[in-house]
């Protein structure tokens, strides 16, 4: 069976364990004009076959022999193959082409002509087309790129949202852009630092680097807020009534669903339990008393469920009577089976229960641009965002990320004086990786693209390392929106090098230069 797709006849590519069958054709097919059939073989016998053998109630259509296609002065073309109106078994809308045997069409040289021939009727079949390449398409699971370029295509570039930041307290700032009336959170993000020390401003324009530098800053503050707890690489929410007042939680899922759609990455803290909540909700969720954030609220349950009589029991409850009866709980015991009941609702309440209000708010947050939709429909792709970071940058990686770009013709004093320093620049980043100096391979990073990790839709433009012939200047300096690193070629020795690179790596702190 071949389809049309554009001006061509082809073979159906299907995906894994999908088979071109009647129920596919007719759900691609249905509600369409009609279905164009070519047999590989003639519908009728020839000349020779004997006239009694055919019913002579059917008048059987006859066709010319092929003529080369024609072309009118408009340049529109004559189809070489007749298609007949005729109705076939009583069917309206099934046509029939010339029962030019398939092989031969495609195995003749002058292609064209069938292409010519189609043209008219496949013009009508677009949507027919759309259809077919999307019913063989529709069982493929997307990959995390296409999804987070689907995010970032929401984003307009021709408008800018300005985020006035101090990297002390990026919070701050972007919450007091985030409230702007005039705030769109489509419009591309501009970030303006501003240094604690001086007053002066980094710069307005932002090329993408200072963006970086904002959104891996806003994901390390948001990670330090209040209203989590647990360790930095496994986050869970807490209630906090000023963060519900404040609507703190909504606004922090905004900042998360921001990073995503603008290129900025995951968080990579959330901890296990708290992206299933996320993703599911608390009802899908089995509670344990590790849930639970308070060390007294803790002491308290595990006293009740280490009753061992029910005179314990009960003294155990009267004891817990102002926590029972703010997590709803009966305080009625009656038997010791009793203690498996309270012990359960208590740390149900204590440990998802109170985090409705404010998971209702993350969750809100988190729908910007229908990010939360995403991560709900493709969990498993969005979890390595979300979760801890774990794999280890290398230097090959660095290198692989930041390729060494040479410029200078090959025997000129400038190309043999990059090959002496090549060497050094690649030993320079195997020391960092032994993780005994002074910065890491992650400052390299960030000192020349503002991002302390490859982003998810990878860098734009490509980083790469390039050298400062023409300045004296012993320290290395960056551009962090064209994502250049340049080393410089003054120093005599490795020794030399190595040490006004961690110099230079150490005391920019931010973007731009060293």
């Amino acid at each position: 069976m071949m389809l049309g797709c554009g001006s061509n006849l082809m073979e159906p590519s299907l995906g894994p364990n999908q088979e071109l069958d009647g129920q596919l054709l007719f759900r691609v097919m249905k509600g369409k004009n009609a279905l164009y059939l070519l047999p590989s073989t003639d519908l009728v016998e020839d000349a020779k076959t004997p006239e009694s053998d055919i019913e002579s109630d059917i008048d059987l259509p006859q066709y010319p022999p092929r003529q080369p296609s024609n072309r009118t002065e408009s340049g529109s073309a004559t189809s070489p193959y007749p298609v007949t109106d005729d109705s076939i078994d009583g069917q309206d809308g099934i046509q029939q082409l010339s029962p030019t045997p398939v092989c031969a069409i495609f195995e003749d040289s002058n292609i064209s002509d069938l292409n010519d021939g189609l043209m008219m009727i496949q013009d009508e079949r677009n949507d027919v087309d759309a259809a077919i390449a999307l019913s063989l398409t529709d069982n493929r699971a997307p990959s995390l790129d296409e999804l987070l370029r689907e995010l970032n295509s929401q984003v307009n570039g021709e408008e800018v949202s300005i985020f006035n930041v101090n990297r002390d307290d990026v919070i701050d700032g972007t919450l007091r852009g985030l409230k702007r009336r005039s705030f769109n959170p489509f419009k591309r993000v501009s970030a303006v630092f501003s240094s604690s020390i001086c007053a002066e401003a980094e710069g307005a324009v932002d090329e993408g680097g200072p963006t970086r530098e904002f959104f891996r800053l806003l994901n390390q503050a948001v990670c330090r807020l209040p209203i989590w707890f647990g360790p930095d690489d496994s986050k869970m929410l807490t209630l906090k009534s000023t963060g519900v007042e404040d609507r703190l939680y909504y606004y922090v899922g905004q900042m998360i669903a921001m990073s995503l759609i603008h290129g900025g990455g995951g968080p990579h803290f959330l901890s296990e339990t708290m992206f299933k909540l996320l993703v599911s909700g608390p009802e899908s969720l089995e509670a344990t008393i590790d849930h639970i954030q308070s060390e007294e609220i803790k002491g308290t349950i595990m006293k009740i469920s280490d009753s061992q009589d029910i005179n314990t029991l009960q003294d155990a409850v009267a004891g817990a009577l102002i926590l029972l009866d703010a997590a709803g709980v009966s305080p009625v015991v009656r038997t010791l089976s009793d203690k498996e009941r309270i012990v359960k609702e208590m740390v149900y309440h204590f440990a998802f229960y109170s985090l409705v209000l404010p998971l209702r708010q993350f969750r809100d947050g988190m729908g910007l641009g229908s990010v939360l939709k995403k991560v709900i429909e493709n969990p498993e792709l969005f979890k390595p965002l979300f979760m801890s970071y774990t794999a280890k940058l290398t230097a090959a990686k660095v290198q692989e990320i930041i390729p060494i770009a040479r410029s200078q013709p090959t025997g000129s004093n400038r190309s043999n004086l990059e090959e002496r320093l090549i060497p050094y620049w690649l030993d320079f980043l195997l020391d960092l990786e032994e993780g005994d100096e002074e910065i890491t391979l992650e400052d390299v990073l960030i000192f020349t693209t503002g991002a302390d990790k490859e982003p998810p839709l990878g860098f734009s433009p490509k980083p790469s390392v390039e050298f400062q012939h023409d300045s004296d200047n012993p320290l290395p300096m960056a551009n962090t929106c064209g994502n250049i690193l340049k080393l410089p070629v003054s120093h005599e020795n490795y020794e030399m090098f190595k040490k006004f690179l961690i110099m230079g790596i150490q005391c920019a702190g931010g973007f731009g230069f060293a």
